[in-house]
């Protein structure tokens, strides 16, 4: 795959990294019940973390549920990071 613009595409991945971590952090859910709501292994989940670009739309989804989140809010918000110039 060839990213036309690899800034915008680092800005928009981290955004939705930071997220993640944010209500990993103040969600108050632990890693058991983000492995079983996701289905995968605490190893996997750790991957996803990490990368978060690997994520299904699915597992994306599932995890905005976990925590009571809107999947388009986050994904707007991660665009409108990403639009950020340097």
């Amino acid at each position: 795959m060839k990213i036309d613009h690899p800034e915008r595409y680092d800005r928009f991945m981290d955004a939705i990294r930071l997220s993640l971590l944010v209500w990993r952090d103040r969600g108050g859910r632990n890693a058991a019940q983000l492995c079983e709501k996701l289905e995968m292994s605490e190893r996997t989940v750790h991957r996803r973390f990490r990368s978060p670009e690997t994520l299904t739309l699915a597992e994306l989804y599932a995890w905005c549920e976990l925590y009571g989140k809107d999947p388009c809010e986050l994904l707007l918000q991660a665009f409108e990071a990403s639009k950020c110039e340097d």
